[in-house]
Formats: C-alpha cells, structure tokens, sequence
C-alpha cells in the first residue's frame, strides 16, 4: 500500500511506513511541545525530497515568523517555496475581507484553502490551528460539522493533511473540545511528561484507521535538525 513518508526521524516506523495517502491527522499535544516544528518538518520534507507541493495554513503565527523559527532547524521555508510550499494566513485576530455571519467566514476559510489546493497542485497540508478554526463558531455541533466539512475537502481534495490542536498539560484528552478526534483518521500525540523536574516528551499514535501502527509511547526529542522520534525507547509514564 502506497504511503506518505514523513521522514521525520523514527516516526514512519512508528507508522508501518508512513500515512495513508488523502487521511485526514489531528496532531495534538500541549503548549511547546513541538507541533508546529512537527508539522513544517513533514511539509517541508514532503517538499525537498519527494517533490509533493505543500501548503501551512497558520491562524496563529506570522508567516515571517514561522520562517525564522524553522530556520533555527535548518528548514530554509523561503527556498522550499520555490519548489511548491506555500504559507498562507496570520493570527485569525487580523484576517479580513469575509463575510459578517460566522457560518460565512467558516465556508469562506474552507473554500480559499480549497482554490490553493487546486490551483497549486497540493498534496500535504497543515492548519495550526483548528482549535482558532472552530473558535468562529460557538456550538459544539457548528464545530463538529465545520471540522467535517474541512476534512471532507481536504480528503476528496486528494491531501494528506495534520490537524494541529493544542490541549491542556498533564491530561491524556486527544484534543481540547473532545470532538476533533472523531471527525479525523487518526490522531497522533505528542505528551510532556512530567518526570521529578524535568518534562519528558513523549509521541504516540492514538488512533490511525486502516493500518497497524505502533501503540505505546515513544520517546522524542526537539533536536537542532527538528524532532527525531526514538521508536525503541518506550516512555513509561502515569500522564
């Protein structure tokens, strides 16, 4: 079966070769625990070093400063734009030009990420994050089908995409409204475990629909190339 290699150090293993192509991914996991480094690494390497055209779609960060921050790894963005990354967005505090009703501003969200996808060819997509994504809608329901029809375009829009959502420290909650999981392929997250004063990291694959995986919690770490997974260090942990 054809799979989306993230080569992000370890993690394929973890995931029997890579994604399933078109899945949908929530990657979920507290504040600093490297989600967004997680997410540019599996675009950027989508992009270097299997020609597969990328988009980031940031509701939080500036572009600029997802720049310089992935820079510090190594990961040129700017000379991974030439060959097919696009990085698109800004704090949701500052987007404008939609409509006044919020369902309105939802649909318009979906449907300008879908004309980048098509226009630009787009095979991995990140949006960080779904948790500002769905704070345009007050009830549950409006947040499960807008998360939904999200997922249903980037699928039939034939991308493999990672879903990130921050969750509060020292729980084992999949995401922070206890939605997001049931609306995605697979879940993957990342913990901080608190271990005497340090915080251990560590990755597990939660939930990944139509392939084995492993299931116990793995040791990673931030390194100054990204995050490399450690698929034989099993992290014992009472998070």
């Amino acid at each position: 079966m054809t799979r989306i290699q993230t080569a992000i150090p370890g993690f394929d293993k973890m995931l029997r070769g890579g994604f399933l192509p078109g899945r949908n991914i929530l990657l979920s996991g507290p504040a600093g625990s490297g989600k967004t480094t997680f997410a540019a690494q599996y675009l950027y390497n989508g992009v270097m070093l299997h020609n597969e055209p990328a988009l980031y779609v940031t509701l939080e960060e500036s572009p600029d400063k997802i720049y310089e921050d992935m820079a510090k790894f190594g990961f040129n963005l700017k000379r991974a734009e030439k060959r097919g990354l696009r990085i698109i967005g800004g704090p949701i505090s500052s987007v404008t030009g939609y409509m006044d009703k919020v369902d309105a501003k939802v649909h318009d969200i979906i449907e300008e990420i879908k004309e980048i996808i098509k226009e630009n060819g787009i095979k991995r997509v990140a949006i960080d994050s779904i948790n500002l994504f769905t704070m345009l809608l007050e009830k549950d329901s409006d947040k499960r089908r807008a998360l939904a029809a999200l997922g249903n375009m980037l699928s039939s829009s034939g991308c493999t995409s990672l879903l990130l959502s921050e969750t509060r420290e020292g729980t084992m909650r999949l995401s922070r409204y206890g939605i997001e999981e049931f609306v995605v392929d697979g879940v993957v997250v990342l913990y901080l475990a608190r271990q005497g004063s340090q915080f251990v990291p560590g990755i597990a694959i939660r939930k990944m629909r139509g392939t084995e995986h492993d299931k116990e919690i793995k040791l990673y770490r931030i390194t100054e190339k990204g995050v490399v997974v450690y698929p034989e260090e099993t992290l014992f942990t009472n998070i």
